[in-house]
């Protein structure tokens, strides 16, 4: 008796399976390196050499699919993906391998294995994915029992005709259409059946007449209900689907099924069918028939479980693990767009769970500006995964730009420079070619600055309008203030979210626009131009070359764009988005996250920076209703008017501070400004203490002098009295230095709106220190800050 060799399976993994692992592995299971099952496939493969005939495929779907392709015979199977490779080192292979066989014999021994005889044919796999460089490290077990003693072949090797061939397929086809199982159909049963004097009984109409018996297919389980019963051992077939190629070496299944045949059948001597044919090409009549047979055995004792052999072999038959190096094979923009969602889904796995990318990455952002800010603000987008980015701006690359605008080098600078905005879309291409980059050359309609080519503006004005619809987040990002005036009213009429940021030497701002209340409640978030009390004008007039360039320190830019774009991420996870309130006043520093499961921490309306004392501070700015872009009558009037509004507004700031009521405070202002005197001590008071009595004039606290009432009767007597004394104390103020002079408008003007904002009952931008308090220098840093912005 010959010994039989079994043909291993070799593994075929399709390069789609690879990247649904990854994605499994980085979007779902994460740090859970639990088994998860997958579909193997294998079939009798007519072309291929033998070599490589025997192939356990691992289709792209395999993780999500339990569907078998027509002609294919499923096999079970599961992969354990760990998280290091020091882990996958060190799993114990031996016992993973012993696992797997004893869910085989276990099986065999309870019966269950009729229910999945595909479980024969089963396989593990033992992996590690490497998510950042795209390496896939695996090793395949195909468990197969060891039959002690090994079962023989007795005689050679058989073969069916032509015609023999035919009917087989047809009838194991018809049996497969009858079993809803698929699992069953890579292991069945097959007998002849003759007519009582050997004729043959077809069992169909067309069945062939001329072989002299007919072909019968059952299940593994019909054995023990008497499948053979009256049927000559030379009729009675134990099939499998074996995808070996070599001539009398059966495929590595029949191991498994051989344990079963001893251990439930009680057989010691069968034929094994071996079906290598296809539908297709059944004439062919590649199956072979193998007649084996085992030592008998004492069935008395408890059967023992066997031992369990199957690692694979690499290509150079060693048993070790493979590796796929998938960089190699996939194209470079589809690995940089894996790879840019990369960290982002890494923060779900332990510290943000909650995190909401999918928001993030469909946010659209306009860009007003593509300098400094707009450069710093692009790639903290892009780090975040935002794919959509369009910048507006109407400059060229300068050659002062490069060293501080990170998407501009040298060569953008020539010849006139290229156009920034144009420029910045290019760079973000080039960086990630993934993402939607475009650019618009045009110049943003400002206050103060009168039209001068109504058709030019006009042409702006449609197109930045145009911009900001299609967009979810505007980003004001501009050199001058004036120019954030139109899209900030536009942001707030057509309810988008608008982030600021603006700069001084060594300070910032960095803000979220409040949004229309939701209840239609006037009292909202301010917005950049609440704390004003006038227009903006044309900032840029009459200045010399410092204050026209952005002068700042280097790093303020960097830091402000960054927590610019934080903000924005954290708005977009809060469950009312721009509608989200500002965090409620603290008493310590801390701040509970709002809502208490927010992934990223709270939602604050406004940051503002400063760099020489390495300080923040959290602002919740409420808004004004007389503010000059974002107050309920500017807004109206724009939605009402569109252009006839903006060509007004342009035109003359006057008609805007009329519409929102400033002109209004400033008139009633000048009416109580003959109530407010100051006495020359105040008025030469030390630089030092000037911050501290700023404070007292913004919270009402004015020192008066008292007033003298000549008339002794009536108070027109002692209000003009009043008024003669303090323009004699002017004038005499006046004479002492200019020095003087500029120190008592300062104070005057301080005083001033103080004193409207108490008359009319508002606090014009109201601020709140949510936190602990502040030092006085630092109130007079906040409330005498630069009005210069980059």
């Amino acid at each position: 008796m010959a010994t039989i060799r079994f043909v291993p399976f070799s593994s075929e993994i399709e390069l789609p399976f690879y990247t649904a692992l990854f994605s499994s592995k980085l979007d779902h299971d994460k740090l859970d390196d639990s088994a998860r099952p997958v579909l193997g496939l294998y079939e009798p493969r007519v072309q291929a050499d033998p070599e490589s005939s025997a192939r356990m495929q691992i289709l792209g779907n395999a993780l999500t699919s339990n569907d078998v392709p027509m002609g294919m015979s499923r096999a079970k199977g599961y992969i354990k993906n760990v998280n290091t490779i020091e882990e996958f080192k060190n799993t114990d292979k031996s016992a993973m391998i012993t696992d797997a066989g004893r869910q085989i014999w276990e099986a065999i021994q309870d019966g269950t294995i009729y229910s999945v005889p595909s479980l024969l044919s089963s396989f593990a796999i033992l992996s590690f994915a490497d998510l950042k460089k795209y390496r896939f490290t695996y090793w395949f077990a195909f468990p197969a029992l060891h039959s002690d003693p090994p079962w023989k072949q007795t005689g050679p090797v058989g073969r069916l005709s032509s015609k023999e061939s035919t009917a087989l397929v047809d009838a194991v086809g018809t049996w497969r259409y009858a079993v809803s199982n698929e699992g069953e159909h890579g292991f069945f049963l097959a007998k002849k059946v003759r007519g009582e004097d050997g004729t043959p009984q077809p069992l169909l109409d067309d069945a062939p007449p001329d072989i002299g018996y007919r072909w019968e297919i059952g299940s593994l389980r019909d054995f023990e209900t008497g499948f053979f019963s009256d049927v000559g051992e030379e009729d009675r077939y134990v099939a499998f689907v074996d995808p070996s190629n070599y001539p009398e070496s059966p495929a590595w299944p029949l191991r498994n099924l051989l344990v079963l045949i001893k251990q439930r059948y009680r057989l010691n001597k069968v034929q094994i069918l071996c079906y290598r044919d296809t539908q297709a090409r059944r004439h062919e009549a590649r199956s072979i028939i193998l007649p084996v047979a085992v030592d008998e055995t004492d069935d008395t004792q408890p059967a023992k479980m066997p031992n369990v052999t199957g690692w694979e072999r690499d290509g150079s038959s060693k048993l070790r693990a493979r590796l796929a190096n998938l960089a190699e094979y996939m194209d470079p923009t589809r690995l940089a767009d894996q790879a840019v969602d990369l960290n982002l889904k890494l923060m779900k796995w332990r510290l943000a769970p909650n995190l909401d990318l999918d928001t993030i990455k469909s946010t659209k952002c306009l860009l007003l500006g593509a300098g400094t800010l707009g450069s710093y603000v692009s790639r903290n987008l892009m780090g975040w995964g935002v794919r959509k980015i369009t910048f507006v701006d109407n400059g060229a690359v300068s050659f002062s730009n490069p060293v501080r605008q990170p998407l501009f080098q040298f060569g953008d600078c020539l010849n006139g420079g290229k156009p920034k905005a144009l420029r910045a879309a290019e760079a973000l291409k080039e960086i990630y070619p993934g993402v939607d980059a475009e650019g618009h050359v045009l110049s943003v309609p400002m206050l103060g600055h009168p039209i001068q080519d109504e058709a030019k503006v006009k042409a702006d004005f449609s197109k930045l309008q145009q911009l900001v619809d299609a967009h979810d987040a505007i980003f004001l990002l501009m050199d001058t203030r004036e120019s954030r005036w139109l899209p900030t009213v536009m942001g707030k009429a057509s309810d988008k979210i608008v982030m600021n940021a603006a700069l001084g030497f060594d300070t910032y701002v960095v803000m979220r626009h409040g949004a229309a209340p939701e209840d239609g409640n006037e009292e909202t978030l301010g917005c950049y131009f609440c704390n004003d009390v006038v227009v903006a004008a044309d900032s840029m007039k009459d200045q010399t070359l410092d204050q026209q360039c952005t002068v700042t320190r280097p790093g303020v830019a960097a830091i402000a764009s960054a927590l610019l774009v934080e903000m924005l991420t954290s708005l977009l996870q809060h469950p009312k988005k721009h509608h989200a309130p500002a965090p409620a006043p603290t008493a310590g520093s801390g701040h509970e996250r709002d809502p208490p499961d927010h992934a990223l921490g709270i939602v604050p309306h406004q940051i503002r920076g400063f760099l020489s004392s390495f300080q923040n501070m959290v602002i919740h700015g409420r808004s004004y209703p007389h503010c000059s872009a974002c107050s309920k009558p500017i807004v109206s009037a724009y939605k009402t008017e569109g252009w006839e509004f903006v060509r007004k507004a342009l035109n003359s700031r006057e008609y805007v501070a009329e519409l929102s009521g400033l002109a209004e405070v400033q008139r009633q202002a000048e009416a109580a400004a003959g109530e407010v005197e100051w006495s020359e001590d105040e008025a030469l008071g030390e630089e030092e203490g000037e911050g501290h009595n700023q404070q007292k004039m913004a919270q009402g606290e004015v020192k008066k002098t008292p007033k003298p009432n000549p008339g002794g009767k009536g108070g027109k007597g002692g209000k003009a009295g009043g008024k003669q004394q303090a323009k004699k104390s002017g004038v005499s103020k006046a004479k002492k230095s200019k020095t003087t002079a500029d120190k008592i408008q300062k104070k005057y003007t301080a005083g001033l709106v103080a004193k409207t904002e108490q008359m009319l009952g508002e606090r014009a931008g109201h601020l709140e220190l949510i936190g602990k308090g502040r030092k006085k220098g630092e109130e007079r840093k906040f409330k005498g800050g630069s009005r210069k912005f980059g």
